[in-house]
Protein backbone atom coordinates (compact mmCIF):
# COMPACT_ATOMS: atom_id res chain seq x y z
CA UNK A 1 0.00 0.00 0.00
CA UNK A 2 2.82 2.38 0.87
CA UNK A 3 4.53 1.78 -2.51
CA UNK A 4 1.29 2.58 -4.43
CA UNK A 5 0.75 5.79 -2.44
CA UNK A 6 4.32 6.91 -3.06
CA UNK A 7 3.96 6.11 -6.79
CA UNK A 8 0.71 8.10 -7.07
CA UNK A 9 2.24 11.09 -5.27
CA UNK A 10 5.29 11.04 -7.54
CA UNK A 11 3.14 10.70 -10.65
CA UNK A 12 0.78 13.49 -9.55
CA UNK A 13 3.67 15.80 -8.70
CA UNK A 14 5.34 15.05 -12.04
CA UNK A 15 2.16 15.95 -13.95
CA UNK A 16 1.79 19.15 -11.92
CA UNK A 17 5.37 20.22 -12.69
CA UNK A 18 4.84 19.33 -16.36
CA UNK A 19 1.67 21.47 -16.48
CA UNK A 20 3.31 24.41 -14.72
CA UNK A 21 6.32 24.23 -17.06
CA UNK A 22 4.00 24.29 -20.09
CA UNK A 23 2.12 27.30 -18.74
CA UNK A 24 5.35 29.12 -17.98
CA UNK A 25 6.72 28.47 -21.48
CA UNK A 26 3.48 29.64 -23.12
CA UNK A 27 3.50 32.78 -20.98
CA UNK A 28 7.16 33.64 -21.59
CA UNK A 29 7.15 32.87 -25.30
CA UNK A 30 3.66 34.06 -26.22
CA UNK A 31 3.28 35.16 -29.82
CA UNK A 32 2.44 38.82 -30.35
CA UNK A 33 -1.17 39.60 -31.18
CA UNK A 34 -2.11 42.62 -33.29
CA UNK A 35 -5.10 44.27 -34.87
CA UNK A 36 -4.71 45.52 -38.42
CA UNK A 37 -6.39 48.64 -39.73
CA UNK A 38 -6.46 48.63 -43.53
CA UNK A 39 -7.49 51.84 -45.27
CA UNK A 40 -9.37 50.92 -48.45
CA UNK A 41 -9.76 54.49 -49.67
CA UNK A 42 -9.10 54.91 -53.37
CA UNK A 43 -5.57 53.87 -54.24
CA UNK A 44 -3.93 53.29 -57.64
CA UNK A 45 -3.41 49.58 -58.41
CA UNK A 46 0.38 49.74 -58.19
CA UNK A 47 0.22 51.44 -54.79
CA UNK A 48 -2.48 49.04 -53.53
CA UNK A 49 -0.13 46.19 -54.47
CA UNK A 50 2.37 47.51 -51.89
CA UNK A 51 -0.34 47.43 -49.20
CA UNK A 52 -1.27 43.86 -50.18
CA UNK A 53 2.39 42.86 -50.16
CA UNK A 54 2.81 44.12 -46.59
CA UNK A 55 -0.38 42.32 -45.59
CA UNK A 56 0.85 39.11 -47.25
CA UNK A 57 4.00 39.19 -45.12
CA UNK A 58 1.94 39.62 -41.94
CA UNK A 59 -0.51 36.92 -43.05
CA UNK A 60 2.34 34.45 -43.66
CA UNK A 61 3.69 35.15 -40.17
CA UNK A 62 0.17 34.47 -38.87
CA UNK A 63 0.06 31.16 -40.75
CA UNK A 64 3.48 30.22 -39.32
CA UNK A 65 2.21 31.10 -35.82
CA UNK A 66 4.90 33.75 -35.35
CA UNK A 67 2.21 36.44 -35.13
CA UNK A 68 -1.49 36.41 -34.33
CA UNK A 69 -3.77 38.64 -36.36
CA UNK A 70 -6.43 39.24 -33.74
CA UNK A 71 -8.72 41.09 -36.12
CA UNK A 72 -8.58 42.93 -39.42
CA UNK A 73 -10.57 46.13 -39.91
CA UNK A 74 -11.07 47.32 -43.48
CA UNK A 75 -12.32 50.89 -43.67
CA UNK A 76 -12.98 53.72 -46.11
CA UNK A 77 -15.30 56.71 -46.37
CA UNK A 78 -18.19 54.38 -47.21
CA UNK A 79 -17.94 52.16 -44.13
CA UNK A 80 -15.90 49.54 -42.35
CA UNK A 81 -15.74 45.76 -42.08
CA UNK A 82 -14.45 44.03 -38.95
CA UNK A 83 -13.08 40.57 -39.67
CA UNK A 84 -12.17 38.24 -36.83
CA UNK A 85 -10.71 35.72 -39.30
CA UNK A 86 -7.95 37.28 -41.41
CA UNK A 87 -8.75 37.10 -45.14
CA UNK A 88 -6.35 35.44 -47.51
CA UNK A 89 -4.09 37.89 -49.34
CA UNK A 90 -5.78 36.99 -52.63
CA UNK A 91 -9.09 38.24 -51.25
CA UNK A 92 -7.51 41.55 -50.26
CA UNK A 93 -5.83 41.77 -53.67
CA UNK A 94 -9.24 41.44 -55.36
CA UNK A 95 -10.88 43.99 -53.06
CA UNK A 96 -11.61 47.30 -54.75
CA UNK A 97 -10.43 50.55 -53.23
CA UNK A 98 -13.05 53.29 -53.16
CA UNK A 99 -14.02 56.56 -51.56
CA UNK A 100 -11.86 59.32 -50.18
CA UNK A 101 -9.42 59.19 -47.31
CA UNK A 102 -11.19 59.83 -44.02
CA UNK A 103 -8.84 61.29 -41.43
CA UNK A 104 -11.53 61.56 -38.70
CA UNK A 105 -12.51 57.89 -39.14
CA UNK A 106 -8.87 56.82 -39.17
CA UNK A 107 -8.17 58.89 -36.06
CA UNK A 108 -11.16 57.35 -34.26
CA UNK A 109 -10.04 53.82 -35.16
CA UNK A 110 -6.48 54.61 -34.03
CA UNK A 111 -7.94 55.90 -30.76
CA UNK A 112 -10.10 52.77 -30.33
CA UNK A 113 -7.18 50.46 -31.19
CA UNK A 114 -4.01 52.22 -30.00
CA UNK A 115 -1.80 49.15 -30.53
CA UNK A 116 -3.12 48.49 -34.05
CA UNK A 117 -0.94 48.56 -37.12
CA UNK A 118 -2.20 50.76 -39.96
CA UNK A 119 -1.81 49.72 -43.61
CA UNK A 120 -2.67 52.38 -46.15
CA UNK A 121 -1.84 53.53 -49.62
CA UNK A 122 1.48 55.41 -49.69
CA UNK A 123 0.80 59.12 -49.89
Amino acid sequence: MNLNTQLLKTLGLSWLVFLLTGLLISWLFAIPSITLLIDRSYCPATEWQKVVQTYTTLYQQHQQRRLRLQSVILFSSLGEDRLSIPPKPEVLQQSPTYGQAQSPRQMQLRKNYPQAQLLQCPQ
